[in-house]
């Protein structure tokens, strides 16, 4: 099953248990997934691929990670002026709840050591490849499945 056809099975089985939180989210996910941009139309792509979705999931998983990040820093914010936590703490629950849900759609994630392990493989076998020589064997050979941030770091060390 394409990955989009999953996408909307889960959307509507949602639906039908009323989880609002995973449903409005599949929506949201699967509308920004399936726009196809003039840019995109030009070249002749009228197909959603299991890539794009997987891009956009990542994208998500991005933002939500930020928004995570946000809401940690605003928590000690107001644990300092000794605030209100229950908004906070209340859409950090909700925020945690996407990421496991986007997490199930994305590819597995490297951890530190896998790219750590990965980028050393590489310049083993390319020992004059500079940064950005190390971040395009990633991207070509484990697009989607690591932070580009800690990567770029990695290489750069």
């Amino acid at each position: 099953m394409a990955l989009l056809d999953e996408l909307k099975a889960d959307q509507l089985a949602a639906r039908k248990a009323s989880d609002r939180l995973k449903a409005d989210l599949l929506t949201t996910l699967i509308g920004e997934a399936t726009q196809i941009t003039t840019e995109e139309f030009k070249r002749g792509v009228t197909e959603v691929t299991d890539e794009k979705v997987v891009a956009t999931v990542a994208k998500f998983l991005k933002n939500t990670k930020l928004t995570l990040e946000n809401l940690a820093a605003e928590r000690a914010r107001l644990v300092e002026a000794n605030g209100d936590l229950s908004k906070v703490d209340e859409r950090t629950k909700a925020a945690e709840t996407e990421q496991a849900i986007l997490s199930s759609y994305g590819p597995k994630q490297m951890t530190e050591a896998q790219l750590r392990e990965a980028i050393n493989d590489f310049r083993t076998q390319n020992p004059d490849a500079n940064v950005g020589a190390i971040m395009a064997h990633l991207k070509s050979n484990f697009g989607g499945q690591y932070d580009g941030k800690a990567a770029s770091a990695l290489a750069r060390a």
